[in-house]
């Protein structure tokens, strides 16, 4: 059998070769990140449903999990875990590694799988390879940190204003204090003062404005994306 299996495995290192060599072909998608020994024990009405059950906790689980394993045990508190259909969304695949069943009850220990462009975004880590349109020169000297509230209908919202920001030179970084399901806080570290920030922002069609009366800075996103939430 190995030899009869032998010519399979030379063409696919030939294969592997080629698009090394040559790049044909649309950029591979980036690994996602693997979650395991996720365990679960739900008692429902029967086993199925325990079992679907299960599944769903355990995803919650994995997700909780994996921030703990990217920001660390004391920042992971500081991001919400998302819904349910959310959560499924991100989730590419799962697996069951080990599994009891009773008439009423599923005990087991999963491995989730999740989107890591779906993650990053959350956790504000610019995605590798994405193409972006960079607005104006690299700009030079000290930087300063605002700290400002991004308000959000959805996911989407916060992915949205996370790839905008991506392509703004004088922002060196945005770093997530915390997500919950109706906004956002972030720490910009940018070049310039606010005036400039405001403007280059408003070029990517974010909006930032301070709140006189929380006296907190608000950015959102504008003018063809996502979904505006007022004038703060």
């Amino acid at each position: 059998m190995p030899a009869r299996l032998a010519p399979l495995r030379v063409a696919q290192w030939l294969l592997v070769i080629a698009l090394a060599l040559f790049g044909s072909g649309p950029a591979l998608a980036a690994e996602p990140y693997v979650v395991s020994g996720v365990p679960v024990d739900v008692t429902a009405a029967d086993s199925a449903t325990a079992r679907d059950q299960a599944i769903v906790e355990g995803q919650r689980k994995a997700f909780s999990m994996l921030m703990e394993q990217l920001l660390g045990v004391d920042k992971a508190p500081t991001i919400q875990t998302p819904n349910d259909a959310q959560l499924a969304g991100m989730v590419q695949d799962f697996e069951v590694e080990s599994e009891r069943l009773s008439s009423v009850r599923y005990i087991g220990v999963m491995t989730y799988r999740f989107d890591a462009a779906s993650i990053d975004a959350i956790i504000g880590k610019p995605a590798d390879g994405t193409p972006d349109v960079t607005i104006g020169a690299t700009p030079s000297g000290p930087t300063q940190s605002l700290s400002v509230i991004v308000p959000i209908a959805s996911l989407r919202d916060w992915v949205e204003v996370q790839r905008r920001l991506s392509g703004i030179p004088s922002v060196q970084r945005a770093d997530v204090r915390s997500l919950a399901r109706t906004e956002g806080q972030l720490d910009l570290v940018y070049y310039g003062d606010e005036r400039q920030l405001q403007q280059v922002l408003a070029q990517r069609q974010l909006s930032l404005l301070q709140d006189a009366q929380q006296q907190q800075w608000v950015l959102q996103l504008g003018e063809n994306g996502g979904t505006t939430t007022g004038t703060p």
